[in-house]
């Protein structure tokens, strides 16, 4: 028997050699490289990707869209504003029917109150 340093066995093969290399998918697709290349760039023009804090950016991100919603409601077309102008006629016109009604209700109460004075009056002077 040989001692064991002069034996001819095989040693096992690595993962590698017996799979071959193994290729991550996310290195090798085309979006990642151009991603890589364009932080690079960034990097080497001393151009940091988050140059404010997180909450700021929310916060001006917040901002924008509440004036953008703001703006949304002041430009009109002119056909929302015929509209507009239209429905608040047609209220003021309802209040003001309103008002006429509560009007008429108190001169008819007045009027009959008067007939009845008047009735009243016939009465005990006949």
């Amino acid at each position: 028997i040989c001692p064991p340093d002069q034996m001819n066995y095989r040693s096992p093969l690595s993962a590698e050699e017996t799979f071959g290399p193994h290729v991550n998918p996310i290195k090798t697709s085309r979006t990642h490289q151009e991603l890589h290349k364009e932080l690079l760039l960034a990097h080497k023009k001393g151009k940091g990707l988050c140059s404010k804090p997180e909450l700021q950016q929310v916060l001006e991100r917040r901002r924008k869209e509440q004036t953008r919603k703001a703006e949304g409601a002041q430009a009109r077309t002119p056909l929302e504003e015929e509209l507009l102008k239209r429905q608040k006629k047609n209220t003021e016109q309802e209040g003001e029917r309103v008002r006429e009604e509560a009007q008429l209700m108190e001169f008819v109460r007045v009027r009959q109150n008067l007939k009845k004075i008047q009735a009243f009056h016939k009465t005990t002077n006949s």
